[in-house]
């Protein structure tokens, strides 16, 4: 073999190598983020925020640490592009609560804004892709509709959806907003009352900003349910949702009406 043989072969390796480094290094980093996740706490007592952990491939839960300060972040939620993060800060300061932002960076997360949720203690939070972000708030009764641009920057409150009505138990005695959701296939948005026993529909209006009722607005549950939570079939026909009072699940089935 002559030089020049060598010298060709030689570089090559080198390449592989250095490309099979890259390759193993993004490997891991993209198992290292798979595997990591945030947990959001009530901080009137030990907590002092929010935490992020691990799950180590031999099954050990790892403690990271505390990732951002914050008051009663009951609810988190991750923007669509990964960057930031958003939590609900579950408190009544005149009557509502508040929703704020952070950049998710590294082991801690970098406070970028808050925004009012246009209720009182809210409980959940979720952004769709056009980052679009629904606040469920749980005394107010009510679903609070902002925005989240792509700096991280939450916009001031641009819609309520209120409830109205009463379930027939001691824990339904007045509207308790629980979680919104944004449907997967449209714009579509169901938020589940546990207080009124209902779901709630309406629909996204993106130039206007604002929450349209739908068309019927409400579908009840059985008596003393109390939903709380659902899931999307990847049918577009199915919903599950979880009853947080009686334990069971029910299965919403749409109509060939919508």
């Amino acid at each position: 073999m002559d030089s020049f043989t060598m010298k060709i072969n030689l570089v090559i390796f080198v390449l592989l190598f250095v490309l099979g480094c890259q390759t193993n290094q993004k490997e891991i980093m993209e198992e290292s983020i798979s595997n990591s996740f945030y947990v959001g706490t009530y901080t009137d007592s030990v907590s002092h925020g929010i935490y992020k952990y691990k799950l180590r491939q031999d099954g050990i839960l790892e403690k990271i640490g505390l990732a951002a300060k914050s008051n009663n972040p009951s609810f988190l939620a991750k923007s669509s592009n990964q960057k930031y993060l958003l939590a609900v800060s579950e408190i009544d300061r005149n009557s509502t609560g508040e929703v704020v932002s952070f950049l998710i960076a590294g082991d801690s997360l970098k406070p970028i804004s808050n925004s009012s949720s246009g209720g009182a203690h809210p409980c959940f939070v979720s952004v769709n892709k056009d980052g679009f972000v629904l606040a469920a708030n749980y005394t107010g009764g009510n679903v609070g509709l902002l925005r989240l641009n792509k700096n991280g920057e939450l916009s001031s409150l641009l819609d309520v959806e209120q409830h109205t009505g009463k379930g027939t138990t001691d824990r339904q005695k007045a509207p308790h907003a629980h979680s919104a959701w944004f449907n997967p296939f449209d714009n579509n948005i169901i938020s589940i009352d546990l207080g009124t026993n209902e779901l709630w529909f309406s629909y996204l209006d993106t130039l206007e900003q604002k929450l349209i009722p739908a068309e019927p607005q409400k579908l009840s549950m059985n008596p003393g349910a109390g939903p709380r939570h659902l899931v999307f079939h990847p049918n577009n026909k199915w919903i599950y949702v979880i009853n947080e009072l009686n334990s069971t699940i029910t299965l919403v089935e749409k109509s060939v009406e919508n």
